[in-house]
């Protein structure tokens, strides 16, 4: 954005940011008791959804596949590594 250029608020918000105050530096004070939120459902994408059999399932194989690509790297590495130091060994 260039200096000039005039600032348009579109409404959305990035973080509530409505319970954190100000940090005292100097004297430290006791913090007290942040008040518990309303319940609302303006934010269904924070409640827990229910999973299906076939969801789990594809959840579950992404995770096994993502575990196996990082250990088969570490293998690859650890693999290059031990032959580099035979060959010099030898």
């Amino acid at each position: 954005m260039r200096k000039h250029d005039s600032f348009e608020d579109d409404g959305r918000t990035i973080a509530d940011m409505s319970g954190v105050g100000p940090t005292p530096t100097l004297r430290p004070q006791p913090r007290k008791p942040a008040a518990a939120p309303d319940p609302a459902n303006d934010r269904p994408w924070e409640q827990p959804g229910e999973w299906t059999r076939k969801e789990k399932f594809w959840a579950v194989l992404g995770a096994l596949k993502a575990t196996l690509l990082i250990a088969g790297a570490y293998l690859a590495g650890l693999a290059a590594l031990l032959a580099v130091l035979f060959w010099l060994w030898k």
